[in-house]
């Protein structure tokens, strides 16, 4: 019996089945996959062959034994495909856009990670990154990115030359700033671990973007007019946020879409929209920063998903 299924969910298959196979790899386990689909009464099985898991023990690199491990599961509500965080338990959809009250293109999630604070390591939120799925199949084609591996996102920036035409390879932030040049929707999905406040989160990104403001002066790259406009701008987000509790397992969602801007949703519900592109592109690369990055995790399951990507799109 012949059957067929969208592409989405074929590749949620297929990276469900190679995150998997990394998990694997990491407890030393190099054992094939086989995963069932019953779709309109037929069955369709796509066996996950070893060769995945002879290139993960080739390429060291990609195991980060601190990233988050893999956990798809499926919501017995609503029957949609997540993965769970296990350093807290709390769960991420697989595709974002279902769940958003903004029109949205597919967001496919790439990583997730836990953010600690003090020096108790306190479990303060975990976040999910997520990336347009439209930007997953033609990703190695952004600049800097036609030979990305993970470990380019993780290491600092580099003037070496490293490929053939001798021109230096891009890594660390800039490689996510390039991306976020292109008119690709990315959202940040935060769900806090313990109950919090919106003041908190609120403080948390306009210290983010100042610092950015800041840097950004200091290197010549603001004229006045901008200086007026962005500092306009992050009034305008302060006062996105309510002054109630945001309670465990709640999710908030800063969205760039493809136009560029900020969107922040609570709950399925819009928060405020600002139009202006340098601080929703910015507040995008507090993620990924090369020092003092919001989660370390998050940064690593990003990379190594991302890698996924551009091996599925080569």
């Amino acid at each position: 019996m012949a059957c067929r299924f969208s592409k989405p969910l074929f590749q949620t298959v297929r990276t469900g089945l190679q995150r998997a196979t990394s998990s694997a790899v990491l407890r030393h386990r190099a054992t094939p996959v086989l995963a069932g689909l019953t779709i309109a009464g037929g069955a369709v099985y796509i066996s996950y062959h070893d060769e995945r898991v002879k290139y993960a023990l080739q390429a060291p690199f990609l195991l980060h034994a601190d990233s988050a491990h893999t956990d798809f599961r499926d919501d017995p509500k609503s029957k949609a495909a997540f993965r769970v965080d296990p350093d807290t338990s709390l769960s991420f959809p697989l595709d974002l856009s279902p769940t958003l009250a903004t029109p949205s293109p597919p967001l496919s999630l790439v990583g997730l990670g836990v953010r600690k604070v003090s020096f108790l390591r306190v479990k303060v939120y975990s976040a999910g990154f997520y990336l347009d799925e439209q930007a997953t199949q033609d990703l190695h084609h952004v600049e800097g990115w036609h030979n990305y591996t993970a470990q380019h996102l993780l290491t600092p920036p580099t003037t070496t030359p490293s490929d053939p035409l001798g021109a230096p390879q891009l890594s660390g932030e800039k490689l996510m700033e390039n991306l976020f040049e292109r008119p690709v929707a990315v959202a940040v999905r935060i769900v806090p671990n313990r109950n919090t406040d919106f003041g908190h989160l609120r403080d948390a990104f306009t210290r983010a973007l100042t610092a950015r403001q800041k840097l950004a002066r200091s290197r010549g790259q603001l004229t006045e007019d901008d200086e007026q406009r962005i500092t306009e701008s992050i009034q305008t987000l302060k006062a996105f946020f309510p002054g109630q509790t945001v309670h465990k397992g709640k999710a908030v969602v800063l969205l760039r879409p493809r136009e560029g801007g900020l969107i922040v949703e609570f709950e399925g519900k819009i928060l405020g929209k600002l139009n202006d592109p340098w601080v929703g592109k910015q507040l995008m690369l507090t993620y990924f920063a090369d020092k003092d990055v919001i989660s370390d995790k998050l940064k690593e399951d990003v990379a190594k998903g991302l890698e996924d990507i551009v091996n599925r799109s080569n």
